[in-house]
């Protein structure tokens, strides 16, 4: 259920000072060889309140469907944030997002998947397996990269810190669990930062050892001719999807769609349902 925000509480990302191309270049190089790159103060404290409290409520509302293993597995990663608050959308619309993942999926890349990743007091969720977020692999070539804004402190006690083999991104065949837990790093940060990575390369993250939730949001990206998980332009209310800007809408699917019969197929070359040249 969409939850209508009132301006002042809502986010506003648009106009964000782009990063210098120094600093692009740089996180594009550790992304291309450890396989994952850090940005601190990605998001201020408030953006991070209003992002985390709404992700809490959304925990505390969702029903696992009877009977559907996946449905009580996710329980902890809510799939319709960007339905539910609008402040999630409007992470989408960060110009600094297009700065960093263009250089890897082209300047036409989509979103795949949008979830939250939290992981209860004294509990884990289901991302504490050893995984990746890509079952493809071809070496040399990214399809999908995961984007993962820090809603609280990534701590060694909490469960947040995510766990990473860097450089394995590069290999097709998964690690050993002992030799990950050898070589893994532990990524820990700040409230606000921002992570993004190839999805290719293994990690996981672990058991939270506090009393308090550890909340994040992660969206997973892929290349603008692959598949979405969801059919976001149908998914995300009209309503939240009319107010965003072109990046946001076109990272939704909004340049990628499919005609459904000859008359959308026909349609003027300015109001083309799939935009040309993408891929």
């Amino acid at each position: 259920m969409f939850h209508e925000r009132d301006p002042v509480n809502q986010i506003n990302l648009r106009d964000r000072p782009l990063l210098p191309e120094t600093e692009v270049a740089e996180h594009a190089y550790h992304i291309r060889t450890r396989g994952y790159s850090l940005l601190p103060g990605f998001l201020g404290p408030d953006e991070v309140v209003l992002l985390k409290n709404s992700m809490q409520q959304a925990i505390e509302d969702f029903k696992p469907v009877p009977g559907v293993e996946r449905s009580f597995l996710d329980r902890y990663q809510i799939h319709d944030l960007l339905n539910r608050d609008i402040n999630y959308a409007r992470l989408l619309e960060d110009p600094r997002l297009q700065q960093l993942v263009a250089p890897h999926l082209g300047e036409h890349w989509i979103m795949y998947a949008a979830t939250s990743s939290s992981i209860p007091p004294h509990g884990t969720n289901y991302a504490s397996r050893l995984h990746v977020d890509s079952p493809r692999f071809h070496p040399g070539y990214i399809f999908n990269m995961g984007i993962i804004w820090a809603l609280d402190d990534y701590t060694l006690e909490n469960g947040g810190a995510l766990k990473v083999l860097p450089g394995s991104q590069h290999v097709g065949m998964p690690p050993e669990p002992e030799v990950f837990e050898k070589h893994a790093v532990h990524l820990t940060c700040q409230a606000g930062s921002l992570l993004i990575f190839n999805a290719r390369m293994y990690h996981r993250t672990f058991e939270n050892r506090t009393a308090q939730w550890n909340h994040s949001m992660t969206i997973n990206v892929c290349r603008s001719f692959m598949k979405q998980r969801m059919d976001w332009v149908r998914f995300i209310p009209e309503s939240i999807t009319a107010q965003l800007n072109p990046q946001a809408r076109r990272l939704i699917g909004f340049d990628t769609r499919l005609p459904a019969d000859l008359e959308e197929f026909f349609l003027p070359e300015a109001q083309r349902l799939y935009k040309p040249n993408q891929g």
